[in-house]
Protein backbone atom coordinates (compact mmCIF):
# COMPACT_ATOMS: atom_id res chain seq x y z
CA UNK A 1 0.00 0.00 0.00
CA UNK A 2 1.70 3.39 -1.03
CA UNK A 3 2.52 6.02 1.97
CA UNK A 4 0.62 8.59 0.89
CA UNK A 5 -2.88 8.39 -1.23
CA UNK A 6 -4.39 11.02 -3.00
CA UNK A 7 -8.45 11.34 -2.93
CA UNK A 8 -10.65 13.58 -4.33
CA UNK A 9 -11.45 16.83 -2.15
CA UNK A 10 -14.84 16.63 -0.81
CA UNK A 11 -16.97 19.07 1.73
CA UNK A 12 -16.38 17.74 4.61
CA UNK A 13 -12.79 18.57 3.72
CA UNK A 14 -13.44 22.32 3.91
CA UNK A 15 -13.22 23.26 7.33
CA UNK A 16 -9.16 22.03 7.43
CA UNK A 17 -8.40 23.68 4.05
CA UNK A 18 -9.70 26.55 5.26
CA UNK A 19 -7.48 26.63 8.30
CA UNK A 20 -4.38 25.83 6.07
CA UNK A 21 -5.48 28.21 4.27
CA UNK A 22 -5.11 30.80 7.09
CA UNK A 23 -1.71 29.64 8.58
CA UNK A 24 1.03 32.26 8.90
CA UNK A 25 3.29 29.80 6.90
CA UNK A 26 1.10 29.05 4.34
CA UNK A 27 -0.01 32.68 3.75
CA UNK A 28 3.53 33.61 3.24
CA UNK A 29 4.64 31.35 0.94
CA UNK A 30 1.86 30.90 -1.32
CA UNK A 31 -1.27 33.18 -1.18
CA UNK A 32 -3.09 35.33 1.64
CA UNK A 33 -6.39 35.81 -0.38
CA UNK A 34 -7.75 33.87 3.13
CA UNK A 35 -6.95 36.52 5.44
CA UNK A 36 -9.18 38.85 3.60
CA UNK A 37 -12.31 36.62 3.30
CA UNK A 38 -14.58 35.59 5.96
CA UNK A 39 -14.87 31.41 6.62
CA UNK A 40 -18.52 31.97 4.68
CA UNK A 41 -17.02 33.59 1.40
CA UNK A 42 -14.02 30.90 1.67
CA UNK A 43 -16.45 28.22 2.17
CA UNK A 44 -18.30 29.37 -0.28
CA UNK A 45 -15.40 29.29 -2.49
CA UNK A 46 -14.64 25.91 -1.51
CA UNK A 47 -17.93 24.45 -2.78
CA UNK A 48 -17.92 26.50 -5.98
CA UNK A 49 -14.75 24.69 -6.98
CA UNK A 50 -16.12 20.78 -5.96
CA UNK A 51 -19.57 21.95 -7.52
CA UNK A 52 -18.70 23.84 -10.66
CA UNK A 53 -15.04 24.21 -11.79
CA UNK A 54 -13.60 20.90 -12.20
CA UNK A 55 -12.61 22.12 -15.66
CA UNK A 56 -10.23 24.72 -14.70
CA UNK A 57 -9.32 23.48 -10.67
CA UNK A 58 -9.04 20.81 -8.94
CA UNK A 59 -8.38 20.01 -5.32
CA UNK A 60 -7.32 16.95 -3.99
CA UNK A 61 -6.92 15.54 -0.46
CA UNK A 62 -2.99 14.03 0.69
CA UNK A 63 -3.85 11.17 2.91
CA UNK A 64 -1.53 9.06 4.95
CA UNK A 65 -1.81 5.66 6.69
CA UNK A 66 -5.03 5.19 8.32
CA UNK A 67 -6.77 7.77 5.94
CA UNK A 68 -4.97 10.92 8.05
CA UNK A 69 -5.35 14.22 6.48
CA UNK A 70 -1.60 15.69 5.61
CA UNK A 71 -2.72 18.37 3.33
CA UNK A 72 -3.98 18.99 -0.37
CA UNK A 73 -2.92 19.14 -3.92
CA UNK A 74 -4.46 21.22 -6.22
CA UNK A 75 -4.40 21.53 -10.07
CA UNK A 76 -5.10 25.15 -12.11
CA UNK A 77 -4.05 26.45 -15.06
CA UNK A 78 -5.26 23.80 -16.36
CA UNK A 79 -4.73 22.64 -20.62
CA UNK A 80 -6.64 19.08 -20.94
CA UNK A 81 -5.59 19.23 -24.65
CA UNK A 82 -1.69 19.87 -23.95
CA UNK A 83 -1.81 18.03 -20.77
CA UNK A 84 -0.05 20.55 -18.81
CA UNK A 85 -1.17 22.26 -15.36
CA UNK A 86 0.13 23.82 -12.11
CA UNK A 87 0.15 21.88 -9.37
CA UNK A 88 0.74 23.70 -6.00
CA UNK A 89 0.52 21.96 -2.80
CA UNK A 90 -0.25 22.57 1.00
CA UNK A 91 0.62 20.33 3.79
CA UNK A 92 -0.18 20.56 7.32
CA UNK A 93 1.82 22.30 9.68
CA UNK A 94 2.40 19.08 11.79
CA UNK A 95 2.82 16.90 9.03
CA UNK A 96 5.54 18.90 6.81
CA UNK A 97 8.51 17.25 8.40
CA UNK A 98 7.30 13.99 8.16
CA UNK A 99 5.20 13.42 4.88
CA UNK A 100 5.64 16.53 3.05
CA UNK A 101 7.85 15.33 -0.03
CA UNK A 102 5.78 11.69 0.30
CA UNK A 103 2.75 14.01 -0.18
CA UNK A 104 4.11 16.19 -3.10
CA UNK A 105 5.59 12.61 -5.06
CA UNK A 106 2.38 11.04 -4.96
CA UNK A 107 0.14 14.08 -5.77
CA UNK A 108 2.66 13.68 -9.11
CA UNK A 109 1.92 10.40 -9.82
CA UNK A 110 -1.84 10.72 -9.34
CA UNK A 111 -2.19 13.42 -11.91
CA UNK A 112 0.07 11.32 -14.35
CA UNK A 113 -1.48 8.11 -14.36
CA UNK A 114 -5.02 9.52 -13.47
CA UNK A 115 -5.51 12.74 -15.59
CA UNK A 116 -2.89 12.33 -18.45
CA UNK A 117 -1.28 15.22 -17.55
CA UNK A 118 2.22 15.16 -18.97
CA UNK A 119 3.92 18.48 -17.63
CA UNK A 120 3.72 20.06 -14.77
CA UNK A 121 4.22 23.82 -14.43
CA UNK A 122 6.11 24.83 -11.07
CA UNK A 123 5.84 28.13 -9.30
CA UNK A 124 7.93 28.67 -5.80
CA UNK A 125 8.15 31.79 -4.37
CA UNK A 126 12.16 32.28 -4.14
CA UNK A 127 11.75 33.00 -0.21
CA UNK A 128 9.95 29.77 0.40
CA UNK A 129 12.37 26.83 1.05
CA UNK A 130 10.01 24.33 2.76
CA UNK A 131 10.13 21.53 0.47
CA UNK A 132 12.69 23.13 -2.04
CA UNK A 133 16.19 24.38 -1.19
CA UNK A 134 16.92 27.63 -2.26
CA UNK A 135 20.02 25.87 -3.82
CA UNK A 136 17.82 23.66 -5.93
CA UNK A 137 15.20 26.49 -6.40
CA UNK A 138 18.20 28.42 -8.00
CA UNK A 139 19.21 25.25 -10.26
CA UNK A 140 15.50 24.16 -11.30
CA UNK A 141 14.07 27.67 -12.07
CA UNK A 142 13.67 28.45 -15.59
CA UNK A 143 12.21 31.79 -15.02
CA UNK A 144 12.68 34.57 -12.11
CA UNK A 145 10.02 36.69 -12.24
CA UNK A 146 10.28 40.02 -9.31
CA UNK A 147 7.11 41.01 -8.03
CA UNK A 148 4.97 38.51 -9.24
CA UNK A 149 2.92 37.75 -6.05
CA UNK A 150 2.09 39.90 -2.95
CA UNK A 151 1.41 38.05 0.64
CA UNK A 152 1.07 39.44 3.79
CA UNK A 153 2.73 42.96 3.00
CA UNK A 154 5.44 42.21 0.87
CA UNK A 155 6.19 41.92 -2.85
CA UNK A 156 7.47 37.99 -3.72
CA UNK A 157 9.90 36.69 -6.50
CA UNK A 158 8.27 33.98 -7.78
CA UNK A 159 10.58 30.89 -9.76
CA UNK A 160 8.89 29.13 -12.47
CA UNK A 161 10.03 25.78 -13.98
CA UNK A 162 8.11 22.93 -15.79
CA UNK A 163 8.40 19.07 -15.46
CA UNK A 164 8.06 16.88 -18.12
CA UNK A 165 7.64 12.78 -17.82
CA UNK A 166 11.23 12.22 -18.65
CA UNK A 167 12.52 15.14 -16.56
CA UNK A 168 10.72 13.62 -13.33
CA UNK A 169 12.20 9.75 -14.52
CA UNK A 170 15.75 11.32 -14.67
CA UNK A 171 15.41 13.01 -11.27
CA UNK A 172 14.31 9.65 -9.74
CA UNK A 173 17.39 7.47 -12.11
CA UNK A 174 19.65 10.15 -9.79
CA UNK A 175 18.25 9.39 -6.39
CA UNK A 176 18.42 6.11 -6.68
CA UNK A 177 22.32 6.20 -8.19
CA UNK A 178 22.97 8.76 -4.82
CA UNK A 179 21.26 6.13 -2.64
CA UNK A 180 23.28 3.48 -4.40
CA UNK A 181 26.53 6.06 -4.03
CA UNK A 182 25.51 6.67 0.37
CA UNK A 183 25.15 2.28 0.09
CA UNK A 184 28.15 1.75 -1.08
CA UNK A 185 30.04 3.92 1.09
CA UNK A 186 28.40 2.87 3.98
CA UNK A 187 29.09 -0.76 3.17
CA UNK A 188 32.44 -0.09 2.56
CA UNK A 189 33.11 1.97 5.91
CA UNK A 190 31.83 -1.26 7.50
CA UNK A 191 33.84 -3.49 6.05
CA UNK A 192 36.71 -2.01 7.20
CA UNK A 193 36.28 -1.33 10.47
CA UNK A 194 35.76 -5.61 10.64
Amino acid sequence: MPFVTVRHYTEADIPARIGLLREPRFTANLIDFAVLNDDGTLEARQRRTINELHDSMRIFTLCGPKGVVLGYAWITSIDWRSQCCELSFGILPRYRGAFGAAAVAAAHAYIRAELNMRVTINQVLEHNTMLVSAQSLAERRQVRCEYDSYTVGEWRTACYWTETEQDLARDLDRMAERRREIADRIRAETTEQQ
